[in-house]
């Protein structure tokens, strides 16, 4: 039987916002020294990881929206 590599759960998604928390927070400060893109790499890097957590709080949905197996894998 496999196992699973990686244990993510509610502490995994907590940390996730507050990396996007503070990478936004970055990002609005290099803005503001004029380092466009230096901030526009941190926005990505704040979607990042949002996006992630939403994945995991809405797991379940998105299985559920697998047509077969092979998608669910």
């Amino acid at each position: 039987m496999e196992k699973d590599i990686y244990k993510v759960n509610n502490d995994y998604v907590e940390v996730r916002v507050i990396e996007s928390l503070s990478d936004l927070l970055i990002s609005l400060n290099l803005w503001r020294e004029g380092y466009t893109r230096n901030s526009a790499g941190k926005v990505f890097n704040t979607v990042k990881a949002l996006l992630s957590a939403l994945t995991v709080i809405n797991e379940e949905k998105l299985l559920s929206l697998a047509k077969d197996e092979k998608e669910k894998n």
